[in-house]
Order: C-alpha cells, then structure tokens, then sequence
C-alpha cells in the first residue's frame, strides 16, 4: 500500500524531542587538546467497535493476561501485483538481456542506470521495477480466464510451483493466514483486474488445488479498498467469499464470519459500505476488520489494527532510530480506550516517510527490526499477530515532499530517476518485504520465522537459549552498526563527527552545535525539515570490521590551521590511522568499501569556505578534497 496520505500530512509535522540511546562506544576518547510523528489523525468515520476474535489482554496500564497459545493467530500481507513487471523480466530474459533490479543497479555503482532496466527492451518506463530477484525467480500469479480470447499478458510460468513453495514456507513460519494487499484499486477495470483481482483468483484457484491434493496451505483473506461506491470489494465476495467451493480457504473469526479487511483511511473507508460488506445479502457472514498504519495513537485505541506500527522513543515519538538497547514499544490495537488487546504488529522495516530517502526507514538491519518489534509482541501475548510484508517487490514512487539536495533516491546520485522516489519498499534493505531474496539472502524471514513460531508457542525470549536456532533472540549477530552525530562550531571554525552520544552532549555544551538530519525519520538524531542540503548531515557505519567483507575504517583526526590568529585546531576524516601524516587518528567505525545492501552512501571529504573540513553523503563536495572514502548509511 501506498500511504500517500500520510506521507501529505509528515510535511506539517514538527519534530521536537530527541532519543537518548546507548550506541557504539568503541572509538576513542575526546581529543585531550580540545575536551578533558508522524502521529497524524486520518478523521476517518467512527463506528461502533464489535469484539474482535479473542479478546483476552486489558487496555493501557491494566492487568492484562496474554492470550493462550492454541488461541493466537498470525497473518501475512501478500501481494499479488507483479504481473506487469514479472511479464517485462520475462521479456528482457528471451532477448537475452540482463534482468536488473533496484538493488542490481545500486550494486553497479554507475554501470548501470534505472533507464536500464527496460530501455534497451522496448518497454514502457513506466512499467514497475523490482526492488530485488525474489529467490524464486520473477514469478506472478496471473493466467487467463477460461473464456478470455484477447488476454493481456501471457499465462505466468510456474504458478503451482510458485503457490506450492509459498505455502509452504508461510505455513512452515507459523502464519494462519494470508492477507492480499489490494488497497490501490477500489474498482473494477482492465488494469485493476489483471493487476490484482484476476492474480486473487488464481491464488485461490492454486491453493484449493493444492488442499484437494492433500497439500496444507495458510487461509487467505483480502483486503480492498472500499469507498463509497465502489465494488472491487463486491467482485471479490462475490466471486470468492460466497463461492462454496472456496469456503474453507477463507480465515474466519471465532463466529464463523469470514474476515475482510478494509482500509481505514479517508480515501477507502466508508463506514456504510463497511455494515453493506458485513451484511453480505442477509448472511450476516462477513467481519470487516479496518486496519492501516502511521495512525494516531488513539486510533489504535478504537478497533483499528496496524498493518505495521513504527517504533517509538521514550517520548512516544515514532522513530527510525533502531540502533541501541531502547525498546521498540510500538502501539497495539485495542477495543476501545480502556478495552482488550486485540492485536499487535510487526515487519520487516517500516518508514515515516519514503523508504528511498535517508534516514527515514530502519531497513532490516540483519533483522534487528523485526526482532526488537517483537520484543512487543512476546510481551504482549495479543490474540492476533500481523506482519508486512511478504513479497510487494515492486511499489509506486512519487517525488520527494523535501526540497533538500539528499532527498533522491538514497545511492543513485546520478541517475536520471533519481527523484522519482520508492514510497513503501527501496532495495534489498530499506523495504517492509522478508520472502528470501537473491540479494538480501533469507537471514530475516529466518529471524521472522523464528520469532512467529515463539509467539505461537505462547514463549517469550527467557524461555529459550538466545542461540544461532533461536536468531529472534539475538543480538550480537544484528548489533553491527554505529550511529555517527555530524557537529560544527557555533562560529563555523570546526567541523567533527562522532560516535560518541556522551561526546556529542558534552560539545553541545562547550560552543557546538549538531548538523541535523534534513529528513524526518530518526530521534537519536536532531532533525531540521527546513534544511535545503543535507549532506554534511548525520549517518551510521558498521562497528566492527569484521561486520562486512573488506571494510574500511573511517578516522576522526586534527591538524593545526596558522591561517588565523591565534592557531587552532581542525578535524578532518580520513581512512588512515596516520591521518595522512598529521597524527594519531581516532577510530568511529567502519564503511563498506562497495556500494550496496546495507550501505548505498559513498562519503567524501569537503573544505569549506571557512578554510574548515566537512563531509559530503552521496553528492559531490562543493569544494572536493579527495576522493570516495568509501560507503556509508
């Protein structure tokens, strides 16, 4: 799903509390000579909360008792959309092309470009570009109706073995239940029905195959937009909920209603068509389940469930900020203000803004994520568990609400559409999405699966070893990366980075001020929405040199500046621990040394018009001095 709306109202936000959080401290003391929410309310239409499956846990700040593990349920966003991309893959492949994705491109630093993708093919530019190679190849879900003489596309290849292998992973991973994203189209026409609403079929069509041969397959349910109006959501009752022969493919609540999601956000959800979906005819068989994300957080507190829930800091905050030891405390669903628990979310990355842009999504980080959104999730013990996302792979883009020079697609500083920026999933990294993937690996549906599976077991992390068979427990394996503030002097005669959080609050003190991220997205960070350049701004490095092949270490380091009176001190960066013959340096962290995966910024060292260092993310200096140093987030 696409949330424009949020991302609309995040241009109005105003950020103004910072996370305290304990980062990496393994870089070296203070040189001696110098030192001894986005929470905005959609207003959509209120109607009166009905109890919701199992509702065993108390509202906010009372006694709550998790819910019995035979009685929990977990679902899976699944996205069905990829026929139009996977057709062109298809395409670029018999013409014996290279099949490029986003994440390809970034790892060419410069070889390749997006225009690449499908330029040379013949294919639209407009046609949407995978963010990654699912492990499976560039599979959809789409043939042609029995009837159909002028189909759109050709039949997908492999779709039984696509539908076999899915079910059986997301079965495997302790999921009940599939939930198909189909928040884009509320009507039915020809885009709308080869892009989602015929893949639907065919994935209920594959599924109850598979069960007539004995072959188990998660439940499914969907999720429509449905306005007033509207009537995707009738083809699908129609032709799949009230379908016989599909009735025991469908996941239903404790009364035996099926269960229909609908969107809760202005531009999808209507209460009156919400009762007509529940009526169904006179069945009375359906139970409208309105979810959606970036909400307030007294709108979790009025039924409506989180497709994902962002992590907050100690202010309740939503944040970016994953790095340390803080708790991720996402919101949960209740009933109502002072009613039960009813469900909690968790996924794979999340973003306050557009996973394109720096700072503004966590990414994976190895499934720390995920790991510590589920830190909420064990605690909890919510009768229901929702994840996003499976397998979006491919999203929509829209140009940057910032007009600050780093707010392009983050890695590609050069290519021609870099503006168009990816909303919901960017790369193998900064994306929602945990199907295993040619160039993420599977390290994070692994810790997903793990995590789900000590959920369903009605266990937290103490009841287990955190060993290598326990990767949701783990911290040491994930707990790779550093956090690096960006400072300058009051009066602009000293630029430093640190790694330090103790450093950068004691210079804060002492005549210095912090360079702000210029994009909404992290606390441990200040942030400055005005800020119109952005790339002397803050970043993270690994913390350790082993955490990557070939790392590279980055140095703080000093020399002495006569052009003033008296002479004083400069700090500059520098991949030498001889600081390029000027001293001792002292080490911040490490930088990978190929752009890609979890590192897409290049670094470069600057001079500025003071006669001081700086440093420059991604763009070129204004003033170069050298070359790249290497890659950074």
């Amino acid at each position: 799903p696409e949330l424009v709306e949020p991302v609309v109202l995040l241009e109005k936000m105003q950020l103004l509390s910072w996370l305290l959080l304990a980062v990496f401290g393994g870089a070296s003391a203070v040189d001696e000579a110098l030192f001894d929410s986005f929470d905005g309310e959609f207003g959509a239409a209120q109607i009166p909360t009905k109890p919701l499956l199992h509702q065993h846990t108390a509202a906010r700040g009372a006694a709550w008792t998790p819910t019995p593990a035979a009685q929990r349920r977990a679902g899976l966003m699944y996205n069905l959309n990829h026929v139009e991309a996977s057709d062109a893959m298809r395409t670029v492949r018999e013409l014996g092309g290279t099949q490029l994705t986003v994440e390809k491109v970034l790892r060419s630093n410069g070889m390749y470009s997006l225009d690449d993708v499908y330029g040379p093919y013949n294919i639209s530019h407009k046609t949407q570009i995978y963010s990654v190679e699912p492990t499976l190849g560039f599979y959809c879900l789409w043939r042609k109706r029995a009837n159909d003489t002028n189909p759109p596309f050709r039949d997908c290849e492999n779709i039984t073995q696509t539908a076999t292998a899915h079910a059986a992973m997301i079965l495997a991973a302790g999921f009940d239940y599939v939930n198909v994203a189909i928040t884009n189209w509320p009507t039915v026409e020809a885009n709308s029905d080869f892009t989602v609403l015929r893949p639907t079929e065919v994935l209920f069509e594959a599924w109850l195959e598979l069960r007539q041969r004995g072959i188990p397959t998660p439940n499914i349910t969907v999720w429509p937009c449905a306005p007033a109006g509207s009537d995707m959501w009738r083809a699908l009752v129609s032709r799949l909920y009230n379908n016989a022969s599909y009735a025991r493919l469908i996941q239903r609540d404790e009364q035996g209603r099926m269960l229909l999601f609908v969107p809760y956000n202005t531009k999808c959800y209507d209460a009156a068509t919400a009762a007509e979906i529940e009526h169904n005819g006179g069945r009375n068989d359906i139970r409208v389940i309105k979810m959606w994300a970036l909400m307030g957080e007294g709108t979790y507190h009025t039924d409506v469930w989180g497709f994902f829930s962002p992590c907050r800091s100690v202010t309740g905050e939503s944040t970016t900020s994953v790095i340390g030891d803080a708790p991720c405390n996402q919101s949960v669903t209740t009933a109502s203000p002072d009613g039960p628990v009813v469900e909690v979310s968790a996924s794979g990355s999340f973003m306050k803004q557009m996973s394109g842009l720096p700072l503004t999504s966590p990414g994976h980080l190895r499934g720390l994520t995920v790991a510590k959104l589920f830190e909420k999730v064990l605690e909890m013990g919510a009768p229901n568990l929702f994840m996003s996302s499976f397998n979006e792979r491919v999203g929509g883009r829209q140009n940057p609400l910032s007009n600050a020079k780093i707010a392009y697609n983050m890695g590609l500083p050069q290519d021609s559409q870099r503006a168009e920026v990816w909303v919901d999933t960017y790369a193998a990294e900064f994306t929602r999405d945990l199907e295993p993937s040619v160039e993420g690996g599977s390290r994070v549906w692994e810790v997903t699966a793990a995590c789900v599976q000590l959920y369903k077991k009605g266990l937290a992390c103490r009841d287990v070893e955190p060993s290598e068979h326990n990767p949701c427990c783990t911290r040491a394996d994930k707990q790779v990366f550093a956090n690096i503030w960006s400072l300058k002097r009051t009066d602009e005669q000293d630029r430093l980075v640190t790694s330090s959080e103790h450093e950068k609050d004691v210079l804060l003190q002492q005549g210095w001020e912090e360079v702000c991220s210029a994009l909404p997205g992290p606390t441990v960070f200040c942030v400055d929405p005005s800020s119109l350049d952005g790339r002397d701004g803050p970043f993270l490095l690994y913390n350790s040199s082993s955490a990557a092949p070939n790392t590279i270490p980055l140095f703080r380091c000093t020399t002495t500046t006569n052009s003033s009176s008296p002479a004083h001190v400069l700090h500059f960066i520098s991949t030498n621990a001889a600081c390029d013959g000027q001293g001792v340096g002292h080490l911040q962290g490490y930088m990978a040394s190929q752009r890609g995966g979890e590192m897409l910024r290049g670094l470069y060292r600057c001079r500025t018009s003071h006669g001081t260092y700086s440093h420059a993310l991604d763009l070129a200096c204004d003033v170069p001095d050298g070359g790249l140093l290497g890659f950074v987030r």
